[in-house]
């Protein structure tokens, strides 16, 4: 996973893992040095979108001029993570 992150151009990271009885979810923000900047634990992924709404990042993707991936729409993928930042020059 650390290994995503640092290949990803985005300045923080959000990763959703479920936990071990499946019931929620373990949402960790790692910055590009590998550093956990928050962690919170939701009941499921559009809570932790509108969590991380509410602790600011779309605010601050904004301000940035970056774009903000949503969780959820992964929920059906194999990926477990979304760049929160995406940095709209860099390809992916």
């Amino acid at each position: 996973m650390l290994e995503a992150v640092r290949a990803t151009p985005a300045p923080l990271y959000a990763v959703a893992l479920p936990d071990t009885a499946g019931h929620s979810w373990n949402i960790s923000l790692l910055d590009g040095d590998d550093e956990v900047r928050e962690s919170f634990t939701t009941t499921d992924l559009e809570e932790a979108d509108r969590e991380l709404q509410q602790r600011g990042y779309l605010s601050m993707a904004a301000a940035m001029g970056r774009d903000w991936e949503r969780l959820t729409p992964n929920r059906g993928e194999s990926r477990h993570g979304t760049p929160v930042f995406r940095d709209p020059g860099e390809p992916l």
